[in-house]
């Protein structure tokens, strides 16, 4: 009798590989540039740069970039040229709201405007949902 082999161990590892490769494509002055832009006029007086939110936001902006990159490898892949469908859609603002109520509960100040907040939060998470999904486009692009 044959035996059943799992391959579940090589896709992972696969999978580490891509982002380790992807990760490499990031820089640290393009992260806070984007913090910059979109998130630091949201904060008010709360001392952004160096904290911990700083870190938190960051790490959104890591898994926006490596999931939307995997997607533009996958679109360049087959040829379908949708950047965002229904289900990318959803996971952008399932993101950006997790990234707004973590800023809300963190600042804590009276007058923040929250809906400042929550327009800085989507715009990050949408600037790099695009730059990843352009990354693992034009990678897939560059070995052809």
């Amino acid at each position: 009798m044959g035996s059943v082999v799992s391959f579940q161990e090589q896709k992972r590892l696969k999978d580490w590989e891509v982002e380790k490769k992807l990760l490499h494509t990031l820089s640290m002055e393009d992260m806070v540039y984007a913090s910059e832009k979109y998130l630091i006029p949201a904060c008010g007086s709360f001392q952004f740069r160096h904290s911990f939110l700083e870190e938190i936001c960051m790490d959104v902006a890591i898994e926006a970039f490596i999931t939307a990159a995997k997607r533009g490898l996958s679109v360049a892949r087959t040829g379908k040229d949708k950047a965002i469908n229904d289900d990318d859609e959803a996971q952008i603002r399932q993101r950006a709201h997790e990234l707004e109520m973590f800023m809300s509960d963190w600042i804590q100040e009276e007058h923040i405007d929250h809906r400042k907040i929550a327009n800085g939060a989507d715009a990050y998470v949408r600037h790099w949902w695009q730059v990843g999904f352009a990354t693992g486009k034009n990678r897939v692009q560059l070995r052809i």
